[in-house]
C-alpha cells in the first residue's frame, strides 16, 4: 500500500461575523474556504485517495475527422466516473473522454507509461469575468514517472519502440506489451490505523557473496514481505505494509535519520556480525527512539536446527500422550495411568534437557553479532513472554511458536530486537525448500508474522509519542499563545 502522508499541522481560521458585517468577496471566500479546508483535512485524516466508481479505460478507434498522421492505434476512452484525491478533492468525469497516448519508447527499451487524472482548482484557472458558476475541472497526463500523491492512476501500459496498437490484455492479471494494465488502481478506502515502513540491508556490490546470490536474495526478501503484506489486508485490515520496501547499504556508515522513518529494519546473522561503528551507533539510536530490528539467523545443518526438530518432536509426543491419557482414564481406573504419567514425566524432564541446550547453541550464535546491536538487556524465549504480550497475543493468540519439523525456528526478543532461529520469512509465502506447506499451515505463520509488524507498529507509536518533534524544535523560542497552558497558579 502506498504511504500516503497525514494531512499539514495548522490552526483553522474562519470568519468571526458580527452585526452590520458587510460582506464582500474576499470575506465570502475566506467562509467558503474555511469549509473546503474542513473537509479536506477530515477526509485526508481518515481516509485513503482513489477510484469510487467508473472510470474504465478502453481502447477505440482513431476519431475520423482527424488528421492522417493522428489516426492510429494509440486512443483510449476513459469511461465516466468519479475519484477523490488525497486532499480530499472529488474529481468528476461526467462524459467518455477520447485520449491519445502520445509517448513514443526509443533504442529498443520498454517504456512504461502511466494514464493518471489530477485535480484542477477552478478559481486557479484564466476565466471569463462574467462567469458566475465555475465548474471543477480535472486533468488528465500521461507520464512515464510514477504516479505522485496527487495523483489518481486510471491505467498503465507498457510500450515498445515502433508502431502502437493499444489493445485489451489476452489475460487480465498478466498484461504484455501494448496491452491495458488495469492492477494498480487504487480504490478510495477508509485509511488504516498504521502504515509500517520496513527496510532491509543490502550487501555491497563489491561484497565476497557472489553478485547472482546477492540479488536472489534481495529478490527473496521482496517477496516475502510482498506476501505478508497481502496477507494483512485480509487478516489484520487496521495494518497495513507500505509497497516500496527501503534498502540500506551495509558498507555505508549510516545516519540515525537514514534509520528513523522505518518501523522496522531487516537484516540476517551474516550481516549483524559485520556492521561498522557508525551504523551500530545509528542502530542504537534507532532502537531507542521506538525502532525494531529483525534478525534471521540461518541454522540450516547446525546442531541448533537438530535440536529444536527434537524438541518440537517430544512435545508434540507429550500433547499426545496426554490427550490418550485423558481418553484412557475416562474409559476405565486402573494401572494405566500410573505408566502414562511416569512416561510424560520423562518426557518432560528431556525437553528440559534439550531446552537447555538449545540455549546454549542459540547464546553462541548472539554471541558473533551480540556486540554490534544495543543487545544489553537479556533476550527472552517466545514461550517466556507473557499472555498479554503483542507478539503472542496481537492481533492473533500464540498459546506456543508455531512449528514444522522439517524448518524449526526459535524466536528470541528483548523489546527492540527480534531474534528468529530459522527463516519464518520464507514461510509467509508457503516457499519453504525442505516440504510443501498446507494452506493452514502458511496462515499460521503469516499471522506469527503480522504479530511481529503490529508489535513494531505499537513499539514505534508509543515512543514517537514521548519524542519533541525536531520539525518544530527550531520553533520553540518563537511567542506563542497557546505554548505554555500549564496552571501555574500559586498553591
Amino acid at each position: 500500500m502506498n504511504d500516503f502522508p497525514y494531512p499539514e499541522i495548522q490552526s483553522f481560521e474562519r470568519l468571526q461575523v458580527s452585526d452590520g458585517l458587510m460582506i464582500n468577496s474576499e470575506r465570502w471566500r475566506l467562509a467558503h474556504e474555511y469549509h473546503q479546508q474542513r473537509q479536506n483535512v477530515q477526509f485526508q485524516s481518515l481516509f485513503l485517495p482513489g477510484i469510487i466508481c467508473g472510470l474504465g479505460v478502453a481502447p477505440i478507434e482513431a476519431p475520423a475527422d482527424l488528421p492522417a498522421k493522428f489516426r492510429d492505434g494509440r486512443w483510449v476512452q476513459i469511461q465516466p466516473g468519479i475519484a477523490i484525491d488525497l486532499y480530499g478533492n472529488f474529481i468528476v468525469v461526467p462524459t467518455p473522454l477520447d485520449f491519445r497516448i502520445s509517448t513514443a519508447a526509443y533504442d529498443r527499451q520498454i517504456e512504461l507509461v502511466y494514464l493518471v487524472l489530477s485535480y484542477v482548482d477552478p478559481a486557479k484557472l484564466k476565466r471569463a469575468a462574467s462567469n458566475e458558476v465555475l465548474v471543477e475541472t480535472f486533468r488528465v497526463n500521461e507520464k512515464t514517472d510514477p504516479p505522485v500523491d496527487t495523483d489518481i492512476e486510471i491505467c498503465r501500459i507498457a510500450i515498445a519502440e515502433g508502431g502502437l496498437e493499444i489493445q485489451k490484455p489476452a489475460d487480465l492479471f498478466v498484461p504484455t506489451l501494448s496491452e491495458l494494465d488495469m492492477r494498480y488502481r487504487l480504490k478510495a478506502k477508509l485509511r488504516p490505523e498504521n502504515t509500517i515502513r520496513i527496510a532491509y540491508f543490502r550487501d555491497h556490490p563489491n561484497s565476497d557473496r557472489p553478485n547472482s546470490d546477492r540479488q536472489n536474495l534481495e529478490i527473496a526478501i521482496h517477496q516475502n514481505f510482498k506476501f505478508l503484506g497481502q496477507a494483512i489486508s485480509s487478516l489484520a485490515p487496521s495494518l497495513s505494509l507500505a509497497d516500496k520496501i527501503g534498502n540500506l547499504d551495509l558498507q555505508a556508515e549510516l545516519t540515525p535519520s537514514q534509520l528513523l522513518p522505518y518501523q522496522l529494519i531487516y537484516l540476517n546473522n551474516a550481516q549483524a556480525a559485520t556492521l561498522n561503528e557508525a551504523t551500530q551507533l545509528a542502530l542504537r539510536e534507532y532502537v531507542d527512539h521506538g525502532g525494531l530490528i529483525l534478525i534471521e539467523t540461518d541454522i540450516h545443518n547446525t546442531k541448533l536446527e537438530n535440536l529444536l526438530a527434537v524438541k518440537y518432536e517430544l512435545q508434540s509426543a507429550n500433547a499426545k500422550l496426554k490427550k490418550n491419557s485423558a481418553s484412557q482414564f475416562n474409559d476405565q481406573f486402573n494401572g494405566s495411568g500410573a505408566d502414562y504419567s511416569s512416561m510424560q514425566a520423562e518426557i518432560q524432564s528431556e525437553i528440559e534437557a534439550i531446552s537447555i541446550e538449545v540455549q546454549s547453541q542459540a547464546d553462541e550464535f548472539l554471541a558473533t553479532f551480540k556486540s554490534n546491536l544495543p543487545m544489553e538487556a537479556p533476550m527472552r524465549n517466545f514461550a517466556e513472554l507473557e499472555r498479554n504480550h503483542p507478539l503472542r497475543s496481537q492481533p492473533f493468540l500464540f498459546a506456543n511458536l508455531p512449528m514444522i519439523i522439517e524448518q524449526p525456528i526459535q524466536v528470541l526478543t528483548n523489546g527492540g530486537i527480534i531474534t528468529i532461529f530459522g527463516f519464518l520469512s520464507e514461510l509467509w509465502g508457503g516457499l519453504a525448500d525442505i516440504q510443501e506447506l498446507s494452506r493452514e499451515q502458511i496462515r499460521t505463520f503469516q499471522e506469527l508474522g503480522i504479530n511481529i509488524l503490529n508489535y513494531a507498529a505499537q513499539r514505534h507509536a508509543i515512543a514517537s509519542s514521548m519524542q519533541i518533534n525536531p520539525k518544530y524544535a527550531s520553533n520553540a523560542t518563537a511567542t506563542s499563545d497557546q505554548r505554555r497552558i500549564t496552571n501555574m497558579t500559586a498553591s
